[in-house]
């Protein structure tokens, strides 16, 4: 009997592994919008006596097969913190080896017949990109130009980011509307700020994920992760698998009903002050 070669095999096996593990969890309620704050990629590298850039880089080709295994589940929506603005405090090799890094990934997603494609998702880089230089820029126009017809899953990266600037953002752009006469007082809303937000329509979000045992938001999704469930990792982004992911959704399934009962009373609330 031929079973193919050795690597034929594996792919097969892992392929197996994560069908059983989807089955497993699609018989519980599943996240429609999950996010990570991928935290860790510098530990790792320092722990394998490595370069941090390689801890980096090791981190996108976890990013990678966590979008496999959520695509398996068909979550429809995934959020990253890529870069946040509070990281351009970091030394000028490090900051130049992140944008250098940052741009041969996006490029290298943007391939014809590349990972998007081949998966059908829609990348956003959301964040304040003018902050971005240059190639930078030029690489996330072009991720979100390929990828603008694919209709399966949605990624957005955020890049030169954080949840206060992007609030702000919101409201200043709100603030305008009203002096400019397209919005009346009266228009203005929870649900508008929410529209308004770099995530537009896709808001909320079910699920957050923070690896590398630390217990803060540092800044990320404020607004959209407010009514979701937090999972708090201790294993580092490179080494996230999909247990740790499974663990994390099975956290998300035992609170599933009471995520949506306080959902039900917010919005109780809101219906309450502006009745």
């Amino acid at each position: 009997w031929d079973f193919g070669s050795g690597l034929e095999v594996r792919r097969a096996g892992k392929r197996g592994f994560r069908a059983v593990v989807a089955a497993v969890l699609k018989c519980g309620a599943l996240p429609h919008h999950v996010a990570f704050i991928m935290d860790g990629n510098r530990r790792w590298a320092q722990r394998r006596k490595l370069d941090r850039k390689d801890g980096h880089a090791f981190g996108f080709t976890q990013l990678k097969e966590c979008l496999k295994w959520c695509l398996d589940l068909g979550i429809g929506v995934v959020t990253v913190y890529a870069f946040s603005i509070e990281n351009f405090k970091r030394s000028q090799h490090e900051v130049d080896c992140l944008m250098d890094l940052a741009v041969a990934k996006l490029n290298e997603l943007s391939r014809k017949k590349g990972f998007l494609q081949r998966n059908q998702i829609r990348v956003q880089v959301l964040g304040d990109l003018s902050l971005l230089p240059l190639h930078v820029q030029e690489a996330a126009a072009r991720a979100m130009h390929v990828s603008r017809h694919h209709t399966r899953a949605i990624l957005n990266i955020c890049l030169s980011y954080t949840s206060r600037q992007e609030i702000l953002c919101a409201c200043d752009e709100i603030v305008q509307g009203v002096r400019r006469g397209e919005l009346l007082r009266g228009d203005v809303s929870e649900y508008l700020i929410s529209r308004s937000l770099y995530t537009g329509q896709h808001s909320q979000v079910d699920l957050l994920i923070r690896t590398s045992g630390e217990t803060r938001m540092s800044d990320f999704l404020l607004w959209q992760a407010s009514l979701s469930c937090v999972s708090f990792q201790t294993v580092l982004w490179p080494d996230f698998s999909l247990w740790n992911l499974a663990w994390s959704i099975l956290t998300y399934q035992t609170s599933h009903k009471a995520l949506l009962a306080a959902r039900a009373r917010h919005e109780q609330s809101v219906a309450a002050i502006n009745g």
